[in-house]
């Protein structure tokens, strides 16, 4: 199902019933937040670039994948 179609199934409840729906929405996304969102520690990610101009220098490299659709084309 679709985000339009579930918003079309939204707008088409009675008003009540769609209060309810929202909250019960709502406090999901609190309980989700909620427990062990303090302990997490934030992730360092390799520094792809640099270690790439380690290896080769600061030559340029070739785009292989446009050189793949060149080769492809003819």
């Amino acid at each position: 199902m679709s985000m339009s179609e579930l918003l079309e199934h939204v707008k088409a409840m009675p008003a009540g019933q769609r209060q309810e729906f929202i909250l019960a929405v709502l406090s999901l996304d609190t309980e989700a937040e909620s427990p062990g969102k303090g302990n997490r520690e934030r992730v360092k990610w390799p520094d792809v670039e640099a270690r790439a101009r380690r290896i080769f220098g600061d030559r340029p490299l070739p785009n292989l994948v446009l050189l793949e659709r060149e080769g492809a084309a003819l």
